[in-house]
């Protein structure tokens, strides 16, 4: 059993700041696709082009002329939804500038360049992970499950 008195406030306090940022991070997202272009609409583009693009590129390997001219004469409606699919992410993408701030407004003035974070055998104490690398760490663990449990990527 681990015994929580061992782990640094730091490791806990970067690793709760990066779950509540995912989750606030990925409901934000949810709703501004659902705002810009419905969520079954969403769903079903993505859905499309991620065939398309599969089958585009079986055509290209297998150098199957028929089915790229066939493929082709999508290219338009395909573009279209792609256009619409990025929309949400453009918006979101300020927003996700805005937690860089948090590196430089709280976590790095706060906990320095001390190591916050230690992985036996791999960043062991004294050194540790420095709160940045810990922060990016937690940051893509808890994004993709946010983005699981909030659904945002709904291919699998």
């Amino acid at each position: 059993m681990i015994d929580i008195t061992i782990i640094p406030i730091a490791t806990l306090v970067v690793m709760l700041l990066a779950i509540v940022i995912s989750f606030i991070n990925m409901s934000i997202n949810r709703l501004v696709i659902t705002r810009l272009c419905g969520w079954n609409e969403y769903k079903v583009m993505q859905k499309e082009t991620s065939e398309y693009r599969s089958q585009l590129m079986k055509a290209t390997r297998a150098r199957d002329q028929k089915l790229l001219v066939k493929l082709k004469k999508k290219e338009a409606q395909i573009n279209k939804m792609q256009t619409k699919i990025m929309k949400p992410t453009m918006v979101m993408l300020p927003l996700s500038m805005i937690y860089i701030l948090v590196w430089y407004l709280f976590l790095i003035p706060t906990y320095g360049a001390t190591g916050v974070a230690y992985i036996p055998g791999i960043a062991a104490a004294p050194d540790g992970i420095a709160v940045v690398w810990w922060y990016m760490i937690c940051s893509f663990f808890f994004g993709a499950l946010a983005s699981k449990v909030i659904g945002i990527n709904p291919i699998s």
